[in-house]
């Protein structure tokens, strides 16, 4: 049954974000095409908003559980408009670690696989096609706080570093207990283990796989203008800290 909790001070803010330029992820690969799934990862977007502490340094490992200490959490975001561009290429790969050897470009998988070996030079093209989001494209995420926020109206995102705009807007909420469905993506790793989870399906991207349209009992937050609902006590790798 559900029922209503006492006084709130959490704060829910409405993200809508907005494409100025084609925005590509290379999420998805079939063949020799690259498809930017219509998702954004909750941990690219804490990044993006300066609320992860990021290095110049390169790693050999992304570092997700040491930058992200923010008391600000945000959802995955959601394209609900938005269109495709694509575009050919001809160029190196989209490693996460890159070097230049000998008329050769590797990635870190093959520098390890090659430890304490020669590198032959090579000269293979890479040829393929980006399926990008389109500009002017639209999504939406979540903002949860304790406070009021003041995040960037403009970020860049992917990898061509593209401009988005986002607009911020506060929405009513009550606190409530029971079973909720969620139609918005969320992070699984930032979910607590005392949600008894039903039912959902997987959006497999990087660095985890994210989930949308979620069925679910325990204490949760009704968006009450917005036809929403969203878990109550998610922090960044909750699940992993339990």
């Amino acid at each position: 049954m559900k029922k209503k909790q006492g006084s709130e001070k959490m704060k829910i803010y409405k993200a809508e974000l907005e494409t100025t330029e084609p925005l590509l992820f290379a999420s998805k690969e079939v063949s020799e095409m690259y498809i930017t799934v219509p998702y954004i990862h909750n941990y690219t977007l804490t990044y993006a908003l300066g609320l992860a502490e990021s290095s110049y340094i390169v790693k050999k490992e992304p570092s997700y559980q040491e930058d992200i200490k923010s008391d600000i959490y945000i959802t995955p975001a959601v394209f609900y408009e938005y269109r495709w561009h694509t575009q050919s290429f001809n160029t190196t790969g989209e490693g996460y670690y890159l070097k230049m050897e000998r008329n050769n470009v590797v990635d870190l998988q093959t520098l390890k696989k090659v430890a304490g070996k020669k590198i032959r030079a090579k000269n293979v093209p890479q040829i393929g096609i980006f399926k990008m989001i389109a500009a002017q494209s639209k999504a939406r995420f979540y903002v949860l706080s304790e406070k009021e926020i003041d995040l960037p109206r403009y970020i860049r995102l992917g990898k061509l570093m593209s401009k988005c705009k986002v607009i911020y807007s506060e929405v009513r909420h009550e606190k409530r207990y029971g079973e909720f469905f969620v139609k918005t993506a969320l992070n699984p790793i930032d979910i607590p283990k005392s949600y008894n989870i039903k039912t959902f399906s997987v959006v497999s991207m990087k660095p985890s796989p994210i989930i949308h349209s979620m069925r679910a009992t325990g204490e949760y937050l009704e968006l009450v203008d917005e036809n929403e609902n969203l878990p109550q006590m998610m922090k960044y790798f909750v699940f992993l800290k339990e």
